[in-house]
């Protein structure tokens, strides 16, 4: 049976009608699409941030790296990179840390890096730093000048390498002309050598006189020097090597290095 002007023109009224609702159906399809990428897009660039970062990654520097469609987003953000690793069964985490985030070591892994992280430290001291220490061992405590006399060498680098490291600590200032920083070892120093003294360790008797010789030859010579400037901590030189620091079972998780548990 035909239809009648009146029916055919309501037809086509609800045709029309019912277009726009399924375009517009359709661009929320892909509007959600498009967001979903932008959010994974977000999220990796995050995680490569928080790598690359040896600070807090706040959100100023995250919307400055990503760009302004980004602001308000980065707790989100965190929390969806967190799920991701807590269902994956990752072995770090991203963390709230002085106002920003940083990525993080699991706590049920600091048994295993602290153990990993000395094994590693111990086989970092260099020649330099080793005769340093034995320097500090047998004469200390010791200003600077009597390491550098004894090895030849400027040794601030070293020094400050040591302090980084807390083999050695600064015990006071001596009672000579610019009043030098003494140097001496820690238990750390002990513990490390695995020595319950400094008699336990080699050639303590040969060092002992070679130093006292020096300090003899010191005392001849204090009274042609000129007063000099209190010495500083040295600065840091090429010498200096980071160490990886930590807490709480946490462990800094970057591109470069993984910290380890300081005291």
């Amino acid at each position: 049976m035909p239809f009648s002007e009146e029916e055919y023109n309501q037809f086509e009224d609800e045709q029309e009608s019912s277009e726009p609702e399924e375009f517009e159906g359709e661009d929320e399809s892909t509007d959600e699409s498009d967001e979903d990428v932008r959010t994974r897009r977000r999220m990796s660039q995050l995680e490569a941030l928080l790598l690359a970062s040896t600070e807090p990654l706040t959100e100023a520097a995250f919307v400055n790296a990503v760009g302004k469609r980004a602001k308000g987003k980065l707790p989100d953000l965190v929390t969806a990179l967190n799920h991701e690793y807590e269902t994956q069964q990752r072995s770090f985490e991203i963390l709230q840390v002085a106002g920003g985030y940083m990525l993080f070591t699991r706590p049920e892994h600091g048994d295993l890096l602290r153990r990993f992280l000395a094994e590693k430290a111990r086989t970092k001291l260099s020649r330099a730093a080793l005769e340093s220490l034995a320097v500090i061992a047998f004469r200390g405590p010791v200003t600077r000048v009597d390491i550098d006399e004894i090895r030849g060498v400027d040794s601030g680098g070293v020094l400050r390498n040591l302090l980084d490291r807390r083999l050695i600590r600064v015990k006071g200032r001596a009672e000579l002309v610019g009043r030098p920083l003494l140097y001496e070892i820690t238990d750390e120093f002990l513990k490390y050598f695995g020595v319950t003294s400094v008699s336990d360790l080699p050639r303590h008797a040969e060092l002992t006189r070679e130093l006292g010789e020096l300090r003899a030859a010191e005392q001849e010579q204090e009274s042609l020097l000129l007063d000099a400037p209190e010495e500083t901590l040295p600065e840091e030189t090429e010498d200096t090597q980071d160490t990886p620091k930590s807490g709480n079972g946490h462990h800094k998780l970057t591109t470069k290095n993984i910290s380890e548990d300081s005291e």
